[in-house]
């Protein structure tokens, strides 16, 4: 299949963004009038399913088209959309910055499809429409004892087809991801309603993006980064949070970069896992997901058989899973 002008135009244009996927301190509950949320293990086999985050991710994604199209843009329709399903799957020995030893490890997965449409005759779609096909795949690995080191790989692959010149066109782009951190101050064992601290963290990052148009060579790009930022969290209050299945009683994390107006919101269960995860970008709510299946060992009594206590568990909150694939459609020329 021949690669369209129509096609060329729209690969040059492609902009994928991925945001930080966060992983908070593993939970248990405390007897208590008072909500307190401790340290606890997790186990292989446990997985946890949030509903909101495809809705989210197409909103974000029509927010930044009408923001560059205008009134050009007419709107999507959800052809797709699974639940994000986070799981651990494995204990094996790790290797982290300057750490080594034991680390727990899952993944999380995710699986949209959508349709964006245009006004007539605004775009060289020939139907001014583009259907877009989105898979987000996270991998971590969190230290199975105390450590400031953690391991994360995003894998994103997007793929958009839309009639032009003629012809069904296909655009794929992929990109991936491998974010290691270390914190200067590690998350306390125990919070509760007035905690705060800071910590420093350092994230490196090494992005591999690789592009083809129609099934023709990959166009491969690499870039790397480190960058340190202070981050702030606190336990603002106390907070119910309804479900389909049943009322929560939570604790409100919030976590902000030192001086920046965006952050976001955890609403940790004391069971150990967020039951709300949102995120606010100049004080508007973008993002929101809420806990709608799982299964745990710490509620089924299934144990980990070593003796190693985690100082993080591998299941924590999601507080930013946000993807942005902006693919900014090339106008007729008249």
């Amino acid at each position: 299949m021949a690669e369209s002008f129509a096609a060329i135009s729209l690969a040059k244009r492609v902009c994928l963004v991925a945001s930080v996927f966060l992983l908070l301190p593993s939970l248990a509950p405390i007897a208590n009038a008072e909500v307190v949320v401790e340290e606890r293990r997790n186990n292989v086999g446990d997985w946890f399913e949030y509903d909101g985050y495809g809705n989210s991710l197409a909103i974000a994604m029509a927010n930044q088209y009408a923001q560059i199209d205008g009134a050009d843009f007419v709107g999507w329709t959800l052809v797709w959309d699974e639940l994000l399903r986070v799981e651990v799957t494995e204990k094996a020995a790790c290797e982290i910055g300057e750490w080594s030893g034991t680390c727990l490890r899952s993944v999380g997965a995710h699986h949209l499809n959508i349709t964006l449409q245009w006004a007539e005759n605004t775009t060289q779609y020939d139907d001014d429409k583009l259907l877009l096909n989105i898979t987000s795949e996270i991998h971590r690995e969190s230290p199975f004892s105390t450590s400031t080191w953690h391991f994360e790989q995003r894998r994103i692959s997007l793929r958009s087809w839309f009639s032009g010149d003629d012809e069904m066109n296909l655009v794929e782009t992929e990109t991936t991801t491998k974010i290691t951190t270390e914190e200067s101050n590690p998350k306390p064992k125990m919070l509760e309603k007035g905690d705060t601290w800071q910590s420093s963290v350092t994230t490196q990052k090494r992005d591999e993006m690789r592009q083809r148009i129609n099934l023709g060579m990959w166009n491969e790009s690499l870039s790397e980064r480190e960058e340190t930022q202070t981050i702030v969290y606190t336990v603002e209050d106390e907070a119910n949070v309804n479900t389909a299945k049943e009322n929560w009683q939570t604790l409100r994390l919030r976590q902000q970069g030192l001086g920046e107006e965006n952050y976001s919101i955890s609403y940790l269960s004391e069971f150990g896992w967020p039951i709300r995860t949102e995120e606010y970008e100049n004080g508007t709510l973008t993002m929101s997901m809420t806990l709608s299946n799982f299964h745990s060992a710490a509620i089924s009594g299934v144990k980990e058989t070593s003796v190693e206590t985690p100082s993080l568990g591998i299941i924590g909150v999601v507080a930013t899973l946000f993807m942005v694939a902006v693919l900014i459609p090339k106008k007729r020329i008249f």
